[in-house]
Order: structure tokens, then C-alpha cells, then sequence
């Protein structure tokens, strides 16, 4: 088998699929040279999810020192889930390192660290600014709103990262909650919907779990503005993920891992 050399978007589920057909096997990220804030807040649930099911997973890190110190600056307990990393040094590259959200009173104190963050980096840039923020809003108030909708989830366990590079600016807001079907299937009519339809109804029919009028459609919308600003916009929930990048887009199965997860890229021109 290949060693993995990217940790991002398009390779993460290649972890899930590996460690969910041989579960005792180590988890091989030693080649890794590049990871992006979604796959990193995956990776942390996901071993998080693992040792709450007493099935921990043993982790061998990156070699590339750049990689492990940017981790570690993300926020990653490297030596949590392995015997030993090696000397790590402290990195201040991190945009906004891994940040729980834990209930609706929080969102505002958690979206105003992340808008000090960019407003340092960025300071000339405040429609912008104002734009992601209001993004943000919508999508960190999805957790308390949704991971735990059935109560059934002892811990949904919500995060956001943040994370620039030469060109972009990835946004990633994660939980492993009840996710969106079992969300959705408190509202009547939308019981016992697959991943792949919960994903169907909420970004073609604009629905949520609540049946108000001017309730639900605002990952549609987020989707919409991601598009209009010619950016990569990923939901992943249970076995389905819709992702779309200028070049197209679609829904695809994934290996199962509960909660929501979502990645959203943004052109840096946008905050230059």
C-alpha cells in the first residue's frame, strides 16, 4: 500500500477506510508533507471517537519537522496517541488552532477569536472580514443547534480550525454528533433518510429539522456565496459527503464516522 503523502480533503477517508478494514493496524501518517485544517479536525475526532469506544488508535506522525510543528501549533496531541514523536518545536503558524464549541452562549466569544485572528493577518480587509464572520456565525451555531438534536450523543464534541496558505483560506467546522439525518428526522415527512438524501433535501430543498417559516436554508446559502466567491466548499455526514470546487461537484460514499464535518476554501485575493 502506498504511504500517504497528503493529509487533506480529497485523501482523509483513505484513513477511515484503512483502519476500518484492519482496526489493530497503526496508523501510518510518517510520509505525510502536507495537511489542510479539514482533514486535521477529522483526524482529531476520529481518534478522539476512538478512544471512547476503548479501540484507541496508535498513531506514527510525520517525519517533515514542518509538518508535526504545525500540527502540534493546530493543536493536535500528537503524544496522546502515540508513545513517542520526537522533539517537537513550538510554531506559531497556526491562523486559529482547533477551538471546541460547546453551547450557543459560547458561538460569540468563540467567532470573535477567530475574527481577532484574521483581523491581525488581515487588517486592511474588513468587508471581507465581515463576510466570513457572518459565515461563520451560521455554522458554529449548527452544533449546539444539531449535533445533539436527539439527545443521543453523550459528547458531539464540536471544533473549528482555521488555516491560511499562499492562496487560500480554509475554514473547518466539525463534530461527531448525531449528523444530519437523524437531525432532519424529527421533523415529520423527513424520517429515515440516507445520508446521501439528508444531504438531497438540505441543499436542494433548503429544509432543517425545524418546520418555522425562515428556518433552515443556511447551508444552502453558505454554499451559495462559497460558489459565487470561486471557492471549495465539502459537508460530510455518516456516509455521504458533497463537495464541489470550480472545476464541478457532487455527492459521494464515504466510510461511515458520525456527526457533521465541513470544509470550506476561500480565494486569499478575497482578504488581499
Amino acid at each position: 500500500m502506498e504511504p500517504l503523502t497528503q493529509l487533506t480533503l480529497k485523501t482523509i477517508d483513505t484513513i477511515l477506510e484503512r483502519v476500518a478494514v484492519n482496526p489493530q493496524d497503526r496508523l501510518d501518517l510518517r510520509g505525510v508533507r502536507f495537511a489542510d485544517p479539514y482533514a486535521l479536525v477529522l483526524l482529531y475526532l476520529f481518534l478522539l471517537e476512538g478512544e471512547e469506544a476503548r479501540q484507541p488508535v496508535t498513531v506514527s506522525w510525520p517525519q517533515s519537522q514542518r509538518v508535526r510543528q504545525w500540527m502540534r501549533a493546530m493543536g493536535i496531541p500528537m503524544s496522546r496517541f502515540s508513545h513517542t514523536v520526537g522533539p517537537i518545536a513550538e510554531a506559531d503558524g497556526a491562523l486559529q488552532p482547533i477551538t471546541r464549541i460547546e453551547d450557543e452562549s459560547g458561538v460569540g466569544r468563540v467567532v470573535d477569536g477567530f475574527h481577532r485572528r484574521l483581523e491581525q493577518r488581515y487588517p486592511l480587509t474588513e468587508t471581507s472580514r465581515r463576510a466570513l464572520v457572518a459565515v461563520m456565525i451560521e455554522l458554529f451555531q449548527n452544533i449546539p443547534h444539531h449535533s445533539n438534536a436527539t439527545g443521543a450523543s453523550s459528547d458531539p464534541h464540536g471544533v473549528a480550525a482555521m488555516q491560511d496558505d499562499e492562496d487560500s483560506i480554509f475554514l473547518a467546522v466539525a463534530d461527531k454528533g448525531v449528523g444530519l439525518s437523524a437531525s432532519l428526522g424529527l421533523r415529520a415527512g423527513y424520517e429515515n433518510l440516507s445520508d446521501a438524501a439528508a444531504l438531497d433535501v438540505v441543499f436542494h430543498q433548503g429544509a432543517s429539522r425545524f418546520d418555522d417559516p425562515g428556518r433552515g436554508g443556511e447551508l444552502r446559502r453558505i454554499a451559495s456565496l462559497v460558489r459565487s466567491w470561486d471557492g471549495a466548499f465539502a459537508l460530510r455526514s455518516g456516509r455521504a459527503l458533497y463537495s464541489f470546487d470550480a472545476s464541478g461537484g457532487d455527492v459521494y460514499d464515504v466510510p461511515h464516522f458520525p456527526g457533521v464535518q465541513l470544509g470550506i476554501r476561500f480565494p486569499r485575493q478575497l482578504f488581499v
